[in-house]
């Protein structure tokens, strides 16, 4: 909830600073920056008067862009990365803060919802972006009016709502890596008081890696989305609407690379980081949707809102996380059919071969009832009532070979938890004067998990080995355990009009993130009862939101100061030097992440948009974290695991600056056509992918452009665009993992580009 609000106007794209506007580009030049209208507090508020942090990307400035996926979102705003390789748990960080957790039981960091209704697990990543009004990027800890408490942010996910008045469009695109992109869309009135709309998307394109092994292209893609619409209002005063989507994803694994590898390693590098051989080509498959009915009643004293959901999504990643290449045709195998380590040259193959097959299901269903006030005196209230169940079963199947270690096996942990999530919240503003005024709100929450995990090993262990409730040797064990926290999340924010163009805030938020297990990794029932704690963070901000030059210049700055107990984070940690690292879930004592944001979006003439955004971050582990790594220790001549504490440490995935720099122009060259340019470049400060701040987990600082010229109508009736991304062709990585002495990574797409029609009617 807290950065400088608009990083938004122009944030991404400077069309932002456009993105109320539905006629041709000068017109809201002309007139000076558009108003933008966001719904971040559950109400529709200009973003220049709205005392939270928020981004708004209008479906209009996505188009221009050409944005299909929430990660070409992240990787335009400062401070913001995001990890996509696993479409089963991306790994998504704001402002520092996120998750990097792999577990059905944790719980998200940053909220996504659609209309909103909480998406859950990784449907925000996966998610076909149709027929979008706008994105809201609402930072920091969201503690009051959001159905999922969460201490990192929000993603709001708007769509374009059905009226009376007909409207279509569609578009058709055709790229290099034999990339093609089909949209449509229609709405209109289909009876008296009743609308509908219907919009869809399908996309492609191969692989920007190549198996040499398989001869596949990796890392290609075919998914397919839909969204449908319908509305009625019979009067005034109620607004029904159901809502459906559908996404389907289709493709092969994520390219793992070995970046920096191991003595052992050095004879299997690729010489091309996105080309050589690798067992299998592996797949990231989504298949998700729902159905939502929201019903908006005015009784006079207010609106009163129901929304009801109910979602569903399977994901299946498969993938070959070594990067490593195994003949298992030079291997020897001994009289029980297991490979005889002592017999075969252990140096001509690869040190890891770890093939790791995941598969979730996920069910939620909700339901919201909100009462707000629309009083004409200086008192309003919004109060409301949650609920959410929701299921998740997960199998996790990895099939490892290390050959410095002896081992060969297989390891299963299947996972089911079951959540019931209770709110009740209320917030009211007070206005003291016409331009001052007080809010404040509270929201009480209660989750209950039961969680359930069935561990099983074939084969060699690839941890210690598993113990039962006896602490005797076993090869497989179960166990469950249920659990419930509960919490109470204030915020207070007060704000002044000062005046016409000047609007101030100070905001005071707390956030909460429940507790959950170490259950998929753990040795014993005992371990896999283990619980960790709930996350928590108290938000301090101050912002300036400030218009100029007769509204032809925004320049907005916001301070926030946040501070973190409990942190909720994983990492390798080595228990036996005898064995590869554990990957653990523990509680840092403390962090926090402090920083300033600007936002400035200028029209020096009719049809030109400038915009400049900027982000400083310094997150620290200010609380005892202890993680090992191992050292040498002459008294055994042999190595053994040293504790460290990480306190004083950089936030993983938190760089400390971060900008970006755009412009949006729309230029008549006859009374038909004008000619548009859009392009935005982003550059990201370096940092670490670890909280142990390991050189060879640091990512340098990168820079990426991305720009369209074409044609337009000046009713922009039609464009016609030649686009680029990534046109310097930067090889950044997304992911960055330390195993057994080699680095490695897998990395951002490479430079892409090609040709867009549009049409809209």
């Amino acid at each position: 909830m807290a950065l400088l609000l608009g990083t938004v106007a122009g944030l991404t794209i400077p069309n932002i600073a456009l993105a109320q506007d539905s006629t041709a580009g000068a017109t809201a030049a002309e007139t000076g920056l558009s108003d933008i209208i966001v719904t971040a507090r559950k109400r529709e508020e200009n973003l220049q008067s709205t005392p939270l942090s928020v981004s708004a990307l209008s479906g209009d400035a996505l188009d221009k862009a050409g944005i299909d996926e929430f990660y070409e979102i992240a990787g335009r705003i400062p401070g913001f990365t995001i990890n996509p390789d696993n479409v089963t748990e991306p790994n998504i960080f704001l402002r520092g803060i996120g998750t990097d957790i792999e577990s059905a039981a944790s719980s998200a960091a940053i909220g996504f919802f659609l209309n909103d209704v909480y998406l859950p697990r990784a449907q925000g990543t996966a998610i076909e972006l149709v027929d979008m009004d706008r994105v809201e990027i609402v930072r920091g800890p969201q503690g009051t009016l959001y159905g999922k408490n969460v201490v990192g942010g929000a993603i709001n996910y708007v769509t374009r709502k059905p009226t009376q008045e007909f409207r279509a469009g569609g578009q058709v695109g055709f790229g290099n890596y034999d990339s093609f992109e089909l949209k449509a869309h229609a709405g209109g009135g289909l009876a008296d008081g009743l609308s509908g709309s219907i919009a869809a998307v399908s996309r492609r394109h191969d692989g920007y890696a190549f198996n040499t092994f398989t001869g596949n292209d990796i890392e290609d893609l075919n998914s397919f989305g839909i969204l449908g619409q319908l509305r009625y209002q019979p009067n005034e005063d109620l607004d029904i609407l159901l809502t459906g989507d559908l996404t389907r994803r289709r493709g092969t694994g994520r390219w793992v690379d070995i970046q920096i590898p191991s003595d052992h390693n050095i004879p299997f590098v690729n010489p091309d980081p996105r080309r050589g051989p690798n067992n299998i080509d592996g797949r990231q498959d989504a298949d998700l949707g729902g159905v939502h009915l929201t019903v908006d009643y005015n009784f006079g004293p207010g609106t009163l809102t129901s929304i009801t959901a109910y979602r569903e999504g399977t994901f299946a990643a498969v993938n070959n996380d070594a990067g490593s290449f195994i003949d298992f045709t030079k291997l020897i195998y001994g009289p029980d059919g297991r490979i005889d380590f002592g017999a075969i040259d252990r140096d001509a193959f690869n040190d890891d071969y770890y093939i790791n097959d995941k598969d979730e299901k996920s069910k939620s269903f909700s339901q919201e009832f909100r009462f707000r006030t629309d009083f004409d005196g200086a008192f309003n209230l919004l109060a409301g009532l949650y609920y959410q169940h929701e299921t998740v079963d997960r199998v996790e199947h990895a099939t490892y070979i290390f050959v410095d270690y002896f081992a060969q096996g297989e390891e299963i942990a299947g996972t089911r938890l079951k959540s019931d999530t209770y709110a009740a919240f209320i917030e009211g503003t007070y206005d003291f004067t016409e331009t001052l005024g007080l809010t404040a709100g509270i929201r009480y929450t209660k989750d209950e998990k039961k969680f359930s995990v069935y561990r099983e090993t074939i084969g060699d262990f690839l941890g210690a080995e598993f113990e039962d409730e006896n602490g005797n040797f076993t090869r497989a064990f179960s166990a469950s355990d249920k659990r419930s926290w509960d919490a109470w999340t204030p915020s207070v924010n007060l704000h002044w009009q000062a005046t016409e163009d000047a609007y101030l805030y100070g905001l005071v938020s707390k956030g909460y993130k429940s507790g959950g297990w170490n259950g998929e990794n753990a040795t014993n029932p005992g371990e896999a009862r283990l619980s960790y704690d709930p996350e928590y963070a108290w938000n301090y901000e101050i912002g300036a939101k400030t218009t100029w030059l007769d509204n032809r210049l925004r320049f907005n700055i916001t301070g926030f100061w946040t501070e973190y107990t409990d942190l909720q984070t994983q990492q390798f940690v080595i228990f036996d030097p005898n064995l590869p690292a554990d990957n653990v879930i523990a509680n840092a004592g403390e962090a926090r992440v402090k920083g300033i944001e600007l936002e400035t979006a200028v029209v020096p003439f009719p049809g030109v948009t400038l915009f400049a955004n900027y982000t400083y971050m310094d997150a620290k582990i200010t609380g005892d974290l202890i993680s090992t790594e191992l050292a040498y220790d002459p008294g055994c001549f042999c190595s053994v695991p040293i504790p460290t504490n990480l306190k004083g440490n950089r936030l993983r995935r938190s760089p400390e600056n971060a900008f970006s720099v755009g412009l949006d122009a729309a230029i008549p060259v006859s009374d038909r056509f004008d000619v548009i340019l859009n392009a935005d470049y982003s550059w990201t400060d370096d940092f670490y992918f670890d909280n142990e701040n390991s050189e060879r987990l640091h990512q340098d600082s990168v820079g990426v452009l991305n720009a369209a010229i074409g044609f337009a109508t000046t009713d922009r009736r039609w464009e016609f665009t030649i686009w680029g991304k990534n046109l310097t062709d930067n090889l950044y990585e997304t992911g960055k993992s330390d195993v057994i002495g080699s680095v490695l990574v897998s990395y951002a797409p490479p430079r892409t580009y090609g040709a867009t029609l549009k049409w809209k009617y």
